[in-house]
C-alpha cells in the first residue's frame, strides 16, 4: 500500500460558528492555472503563469450553492471529485442571456468564490466546468422568480481548493460587477 495517502493529522469537531451559502463569485472562461502552489492545509497560496480573467456574477443572499460529490472506486482504483456551482441571474435581460450563453459554449470555465464564511474556493482548478443544466422561468404569480439559473461543473482529480485570498491568484484580473 501506498504512504502517499496515509493520514497525517486528526479531524477535530469544530464549534457551531459556520454559516453555508456563497457570498460572491467570479467566472473566467479563459483561466489558464499555470503551477498551483498549495499546502495541504492553507490551500492555494500562489500560481505561477496563471492567466486569465474572472468576471463578478453577483448573487441574491442565501441562493448561490456549492456541492462536493466524492466518487470512489475501490474496483477501478479511481477516484474523481464532481464539483457544482449552482448560479441564480436574477431578472432577464439581453444582456445576461448573452453572458450565459458564451458560458454554456465554453468547455473550460473556472469559478472562484467567497463563502459566507468569508473563505474562498476554487472550483474546476485543472480540469475547468462547464455549464451541465440549467433554466429560464419567469414563474408564474407576481412572486415567482424571474432568473436564469445554471449550473457549472467540474470533475476533477482532488477536492475544490480553498484560496488563501484573490492576491495569491497572481497572474489573473478581477471585474465587479
Amino acid at each position: 500500500m501506498s504512504t502517499t495517502c496515509n493520514l497525517t493529522a486528526a479531524i477535530a469537531l469544530d464549534c457551531l460558528d459556520a454559516i453555508g451559502g456563497i457570498k460572491t463569485l467570479w467566472v473566467s472562461s479563459d483561466f489558464e492555472p499555470g503551477t498551483i502552489t498549495a499546502g495541504a492545509t492553507s490551500g492555494i497560496t500562489a500560481l505561477s503563469g496563471a492567466t486569465g480573467t474572472f468576471y463578478q456574477i453577483e448573487v441574491a443572499k442565501d441562493t448561490a450553492s456549492f456541492t462536493e460529490t466524492f466518487t470512489i472506486s475501490n474496483t477501478n482504483g479511481t477516484a474523481f471529485f464532481q464539483q457544482e456551482v449552482t448560479i441564480p441571474v436574477q431578472h432577464l435581460s439581453s444582456a445576461k442571456r448573452a453572458q450565459i450563453q458564451l458560458l454554456a459554449y465554453n468547455r473550460a470555465s473556472r469559478v472562484v468564490f467567497e463563502d459566507n464564511n468569508g473563505l474562498y474556493w476554487l472550483v474546476g482548478a485543472t480540469r475547468g466546468c462547464v455549464i451541465s443544466t440549467g433554466s429560464t422561468t419567469t414563474g408564474t404569480a407576481p412572486g415567482d422568480a424571474t432568473q436564469y439559473s445554471f449550473v457549472l461543473q467540474g470533475m476533477e482529480p482532488a477536492m475544490a481548493y480553498q484560496v488563501s485570498n484573490l492576491a495569491a491568484l497572481t497572474g489573473t484580473s478581477f471585474v465587479n460587477a
